[in-house]
């Protein structure tokens, strides 16, 4: 569907003097929307009480509006926003900044998409990885970083998010070429010891982990009680020893749940 600024600037006009309006979902999914509609939608997060979802995903013409959401949000005492879906709407560093702050105090949101934002970078990639860390409040179950420029600084941040998270149950990294040999090894860095997570799906296809990152996802998969899909397809760096240390760490773990190992493409032998 196609639909213009000026026409969603009316609909949020309306439903914010509407005030017995209790609209929960709100799906603007490839519409071609833009900066003034954007901007339209932070005045509704700023003050709405009711919505859980929304989702904005391919409208690339978003970008300039991603901190004001982000910010709306964060302001917003009583939202009861669930699901954020931002994934292919042009945001970059400073909406991954702004977004960062909102999760470091956000005790509403269960999932949020940012995929397919390449520009959003490492550092914000960091930054998101540390606040979700800070906030011991956090409700979110399912975070998409899927193609979004993350590296060193995103893999060393999520690897500690990893060790201390209660709540996160499903992370999407994949397609971040720079990101997993560095997630993966400092994952080895120290022993898993997080008795109370809760992650049931890590998405690692096309991160680069090499043998090094391979002894990291080992030690996961030799302590994790929790984790049920682990997805390394495309990393033929990853190896023939790498992947026989993770099926002893499986062996190795009587406790584990894992039902779903992807290894195509990752250079296997006969090890």
């Amino acid at each position: 569907n196609k639909l213009d600024d000026p026409l969603i600037t009316a609909i949020v006009d309306g439903t914010l003097r509407n005030h017995g309006t209790r609209l929960s979902v709100l799906n603007l999914r490839k519409t071609c929307i833009g900066a003034v509609a954007g901007e339209a939608l932070a005045r509704l997060l700023r003050s709405n009480h009711s919505l859980e979802v929304l989702d904005v995903r391919n409208n690339p013409e978003l970008a300039a509006a991603g901190t004001a959401l982000a910010t709306a949000l964060r302001e917003n005492a009583e939202t009861r926003m669930r699901n954020l879906h931002l994934g292919n709407t042009g945001l970059g560093p400073a909406a991954g900044e702004a977004l960062a702050v909102l999760l470091r105090s956000n005790q509403s949101l269960e999932k949020l998409v940012l995929d397919y934002n390449p520009q959003i970078g490492d550092a914000a990639g960091a930054a998101l990885a540390q606040a979700l860390q800070a906030n011991a409040e956090s409700k979110l179950r399912e975070l998409q970083l899927d193609g979004t420029g993350l590296g060193p600084a995103a893999g060393a941040g999520f690897a500690e998010l990893l060790r201390s998270s209660r709540s996160l149950e499903i992370l999407l990294l994949y397609d971040n070429p720079e990101l997993g040999g560095c997630l993966g090894a400092a994952l080895s860095d120290t022993p898993w010891a997080n008795a109370a997570s809760r992650l049931r799906e890590l998405w690692l296809n096309g991160t680069g982990p090499g043998p090094a990152a391979g002894a990291g996802l080992a030690e996961l998969l030799r302590s994790s009680r929790s984790l049920e899909l682990l997805d390394l397809d495309q990393n033929p760096e990853l190896g023939d020893a790498a992947g026989a240390a993770l099926a002893q760490a499986l062996q190795a773990n009587a406790e584990s749940r894992l039902r779903t190992l992807y290894l195509s493409s990752t250079g296997l032998g006969p090890a």
